[in-house]
């Protein structure tokens, strides 16, 4: 009928089996791989313990090393000529008072923001939400007045809202601002 051979399902040759699975053996190929393994991990122990001793530094090291010293020491002590420091210097006192001038009128008006929601003025700067880091005095007076004071250098600058308006205080603001 049939050229084929029969299809019989409980052959061994059509048994399907892991790729890695072998045919049973006896237990002479498993004592040999453990003995591998351990003669392996034996010899690792045994070139941990042989560590190599560090390399010594090259003897043209020590006398470099002396001389850059010397010279470092001599640039420091001496500073020639062509060893120019180069200190940053701040801004002109002018400069700096109206960048105070600024800093006071926006904290004015945030005080001033903090007034109306509030109906007080903040105990403090930072109440209102300000974080200043020195040179600038804040003195609540009642509930609805205050005084900021600010120092740069021996300059003083007073801005007290019931004595003289913003505009009058910081004039050149919208310029320094860029509006």
């Amino acid at each position: 009928m049939t050229d084929r051979p029969s299809h019989d399902p409980s052959g061994e040759k059509d048994q399907v089996k892991p790729f890695h699975a072998k045919e049973v053996s006896s237990g002479q190929e498993t004592a040999d791989a453990v003995a591998a393994v351990l003669k392996h991990a034996a010899a690792r122990d045994e070139a941990a313990k042989k560590k190599a001793p560090p390399k010594k530094q090259p003897r043209w090291m020590l006398p470099l090393g002396l001389n850059l010293s010397l010279l470092a020491v001599y640039l420091i002590v001496f500073s020639p000529t062509w060893v120019q420091f180069n200190p940053i210097q701040s801004p002109p006192t002018a400069e700096r008072m109206e960048d105070l001038r600024a800093a006071m009128a926006m904290y004015s008006a945030k005080i001033d923001n903090f007034l109306r929601a509030n109906g007080h003025v903040p105990a403090s700067l930072s109440e209102a939400g300000i974080s200043v880091s020195g040179g600038l005095d804040y003195t609540p007076r009642g509930d609805s007045s205050y005084v900021l004071i600010g120092n740069v250098g021996e300059e003083t600058l007073v801005y007290d809202p019931s004595q003289q308006s913003l505009q009058d205080f910081a004039p050149n603001l919208s310029r320094k601002i860029g509006g």
